[in-house]
């Protein structure tokens, strides 16, 4: 019956319902638009060989790790809008959804979710337009707010705003963003002293990032000073002459009147943009307009560079282990082949396994299954060389790059993380078999064994496989007798 209503959904959207069983064996299939005597020929056959025919390697894990999972817990779970290129070099979107069924069969509802998510991608688009016809109205009426100031003085000075918020967009780099907005400040509106105090959150202090006319070693605790007020109270501070203030800490030597104002990003104050000028340069109402007003730009622009940095970061990065993800991977692979091809240098790759994970998880909990993958994360990155990259390949595959490494250095270091591995005190590593967790690791090399990305791996692979097919805990070089 739950079959039958499936399949109804299944005819009325591009969809697939597979059951796999126990060992992995397809025993039922219903796909939209296909017969099931066209569907025929793959009962009986590897779910694992039909997923190859279909996506990428990285899908492939993804999903068989899913079914692992759902095998285990009995639970129902899914993967939303994974990504796959067919093979006409389409870009295509896939919910799937694992519910168990008997005797420890997996029931697979994969659904083509294309053109839900190009949906969104225009409703985003949209939205972005939107947001930047509201900027250009915030810049109009901010241009209306200058009108019953000194024109000549106003003109001059909102271009130079306007010069230095273009300055900013080209780097994502805080420290070139901070670097690049003072540049502006001196040279476009004449300020000789001006500094940026970022707050560190753990000391509570305001600390100087970047400045001009500034002592370098600044350190200002929240609350105190000028600058410290500023920030404490989210409010600009204007001091006409510091002599008479009790609260100033000197910051530069030719300083008489300053200016703090706080930089706050949603809701949060991340810093302060302070500046001091001299006696003959009186600040005016619309230089505090201004510098409030870039205040609120500079805020913007830090915090923009400090989330595409992050963005990069876990756009190339496993959340569990912190190494480098399987995506970020496949480009460094890349590039480093080309470089291995271009200077005729070696390249070793490490395809690293842990013995018997499955057992660890199933006696130990997930809990204590990922603190040793994160312990083995650190000890693989702790025995390679500075030079080495170290990557997260996939559930318990680990992936090391040996750039200018023979397979002879590489089985060195191999053995080398082999043995700390399996010398290492893992929390109730005793009950494994052969009372220790272990790794076997595979070992190719270019030019040696390989002359391509995917047969380097295809040979690291077959090492791997070697030496899990034999007393496991071993480190093997690739051979054609593998």
């Amino acid at each position: 019956m739950y079959i039958d209503m499936i399949n109804t959904v299944v005819n009325a959207k591009p969809s697939a319902l597979i059951t796999v069983n126990a060992t992995g064996i397809i025993s039922y299939i219903h796909m939209t638009g296909r017969s099931q005597v066209s569907l025929a020929p793959l009962i009986g056959k590897r779910f694992l060989k039909l997923l190859r025919l279909v996506f990428d390697m990285h899908n492939c894990l993804l999903i068989c790790d899913s079914v692992s999972t759902c095998q285990t817990s009995q639970q129902q779970t899914a993967i939303s809008q994974f990504k796959h290129i067919s093979s006409r070099n389409l870009t295509e979107y896939f919910d799937c959804t694992f519910a168990p069924g008997p005797e420890q069969s997996v029931i697979i509802f994969f659904q083509n979710v294309t053109e839900t998510v190009l949906f969104q991608e225009e409703l985003f688009s949209i939205t972005e337009q939107h947001e930047a016809l509201n900027q250009d109205l915030c810049v109009s009426m901010a241009k209306l707010d200058f009108h019953l100031m000194d024109l000549e003085h106003a003109h001059k000075k909102l271009s130079a705003l306007y010069r230095i918020t273009a300055i900013v967009q080209k780097t994502v780099n805080e420290q070139e963003v901070l670097e690049e907005i003072l540049d502006g400040i001196t040279r476009e509106l004449g300020y000789i002293n001006a500094a940026i105090f970022l707050l560190e959150p753990n000391s509570q202090e305001l600390i100087n990032k970047a400045h001009r006319g500034y002592n370098d070693s600044i350190r200002i605790p929240l609350g105190q000073g000028v600058t410290g007020y500023a920030a404490l109270h989210r409010e600009l501070v204007y001091i006409p002459d510091i002599t008479l203030d009790s609260r100033y800490i000197p910051g530069t030597t030719n300083g008489f009147s300053e200016v703090a104002i706080p930089l706050i990003v949603n809701d949060q104050v991340i810093g302060v943009l302070d500046v001091e000028t001299s006696e003959e340069q009186a600040l005016k109402a619309y230089d505090l307009d201004l510098l409030r007003s870039l205040a609120s730009q500079i805020a913007i622009t830090i915090a923009h560079a400090n989330h595409v940095n992050q963005a990069c970061i876990d756009a190339s990065t496993d959340g569990l282990t912190s190494l480098y993800n399987y995506r970020h991977f496949r480009i460094m692979l890349q590039q480093e082949l080309k470089r291995a091809t271009r200077y005729k240098w070696p390249l070793c790759l490490l395809m690293i396994d842990i013995d018997y994970f499955k057992h660890y998880n199933d006696i130990n909990g997930h809990l204590y299954g990922d603190d040793a993958l994160k312990a083995v994360a650190e000890l693989v990155r702790q025995y390679c060389r500075d030079t080495d990259f170290v990557f997260r390949y996939g559930g318990e595959e680990f992936m090391v790059l040996l750039p200018e490494t023979n397979v002879t250095q590489a089985h060195i270091i191999a053995e080398r993380i082999r043995k700390a591995i399996a010398e290492y005190p893992f929390q109730n590593s005793n009950n494994q078999p052969g009372g220790a967790l272990t790794v076997s690791i595979g070992i190719a090399g270019y030019p040696d064994n390989a002359d391509s990305e995917s047969e380097l791996i295809d040979a690291a692979d077959t090492a791997l496989y070697s030496a899990k097919r034999s007393t496991r805990n071993r480190s093997c070089l690739y051979s054609t007798n593998n």
